[in-house]
C-alpha cells in the first residue's frame, strides 16, 4: 500500500523501526487496515483531514493485536506521537480490533494523544466516535441500548 503526496509513503506497521525519525517530524499517524490498499484516494483524505499523518497499515487477520498494539505503543511513546487516527472497514471482526488497540493504548499509556476512529462502508467514509468503540466491546451495554 502506498499513498504519497504530503502524506508520505505508507509502511506496515510490523516493519517499522519505532524510532523512525519521520514519526518524529509528523507527530501523527493514521492507522489503516491493509486491505484500504483498495482506496487510496480515501486514505489520502483522512490523512489530510487529520493534518498530514505519516500512513501506517496492519492487517490483524495475519498479525495479533497483542504484537500490533505493543509496537503502536511503542512508536506513540517513543516518538512523541500526539495523534493516532484509525481507518477501517465497517463490519470486520479483525479490523474493529485497531479501534480497540488504538483506545487501550490511550486509556492504559498514553492519555495524552488525540484520537479519532473512520470506517468505510459500501464506499462511505463516516466518523466513529471514541464512546461508540468503547460501548461496541460490551455486549451487555449494546444489548440492553438494542432492547430500550
Amino acid at each position: 500500500m502506498t499513498v504519497d503526496e504530503d502524506c508520505k509513503v505508507s509502511q506496515h506497521l510490523m516493519c517499522i523501526n519505532v524510532g523512525d525519525k519521520r514519526f518524529k517530524e509528523r507527530k501523527s499517524l493514521l492507522l489503516v487496515g491493509s486491505c484500504l490498499d483498495r482506496y487510496p484516494d480515501v486514505v489520502r483524505e483522512i490523512c489530510e483531514r487529520s493534518g498530514g499523518c505519516f500512513t501506517l497499515h496492519v492487517c490483524l487477520e495475519e498479525t495479533h493485536m497483542n504484537q500490533a498494539g505493543f509496537k503502536l505503543g511503542s512508536i506513540v511513546k517513543y516518538s512523541d506521537i500526539k495523534k493516532v487516527s484509525t481507518l477501517t472497514v465497517d463490519g470486520s471482526p479483525h479490523c474493529v480490533q485497531l479501534h480497540y488497540m488504538v483506545e487501550d493504548i490511550k486509556r492504559h499509556f498514553a492519555p495524552e494523544i488525540d484520537t479519532t476512529h473512520f470506517v468505510i462502508e459500501k464506499g462511505e467514509v463516516h466518523e466513529i466516535t471514541a464512546d461508540a468503540v468503547k460501548r461496541s466491546r460490551h455486549l451487555l451495554k449494546v444489548e440492553k441500548t438494542l432492547a430500550g
